[in-house]
């Protein structure tokens, strides 16, 4: 249930972003899916999901904190170039 409450607070957080400032910040995009997947992980029974779906999930996931660590470094060389 909150991790359901917290999806919640961050997409109302990006829509709330858009709205004020018509942009939408790609780093709240993948925090809200990594936190949806990890509900998903956490409510999952293994005994009754097949393998395959198990192997697509740990795809997910692992692209996903790829890509989160990759616009990270991003994101942190951007201001590294502004501050120098």
């Amino acid at each position: 249930m909150f991790l359901l409450v917290l999806i919640g607070v961050e997409l109302l957080e990006t829509v709330k972003m858009y709205l004020t400032k018509k942009t939408v910040h790609v780093e709240v995009v993948f925090t809200v899916a990594m936190i949806a997947i990890a509900r998903k992980v956490v409510i999952l029974d293994i005994k009754e999901v097949p393998s395959l779906t198990l192997i697509g999930i740990g795809t997910i996931i692992m692209a996903l904190s790829a890509g989160y660590y990759l616009l990270t470094i991003k994101l942190n060389r951007r201001k590294q170039g502004e501050n120098g």
